[in-house]
């Protein structure tokens, strides 16, 4: 691994363990998070649990099904850090563990966009968050 690489893949696993330890896993960036009613996945998960996952993931850990589906279905919109109650970055926690459900670290990715059948509407979705009701008119 390159010198470059080492540094960034420090820098995940450093942020990753603060900001896991940081978190409560109370579940309100979780239930600020657009993404939630859009992700099949996520229909009967509990937040607080989702986010134990979340933390797990972040900790090296497998996290729940739930907890990667989370992570794999975040597009950052930011929601999430205004929500926190702890006034994390709660955006860069859960691209941290983005990162790592799609192997920055050098595992086996556990989800990938070009395997996920949702991504476009995910993204599309997204988009509407940053637009206008014209512009919405306009371009979608």
């Amino acid at each position: 691994m390159r010198e470059a690489e080492q540094r960034l893949a420090e820098h995940i696993r450093d942020n990753s363990a603060r900001l896991a330890d940081a978190c409560t896993a109370c579940g309100e960036c979780y239930r600020a998070c657009p993404m939630v009613a859009r992700t099949p996945a996520l229909a009967d998960a509990a937040a607080d649990t989702v986010m134990q996952g979340i933390r797990d993931i972040l900790r090296n850990g497998a996290g729940t099904p739930e907890a990667v589906a989370f992570a794999g279905a975040c597009v950052r919109s930011g929601t999430c850090t205004a929500a926190c109650p702890e006034k994390l970055d709660a955006a860069f926690l859960m691209r941290l563990a983005s990162l790592r459900v799609r192997g920055a670290l050098g595992d086996t990715p556990r989800v990938t966009a070009k395997h996920d059948a949702n991504w476009s509407a995910r993204v599309k979705a997204f988009a509407r968050l940053t637009m206008s009701q014209e512009e919405q008119a306009k371009w979608l």
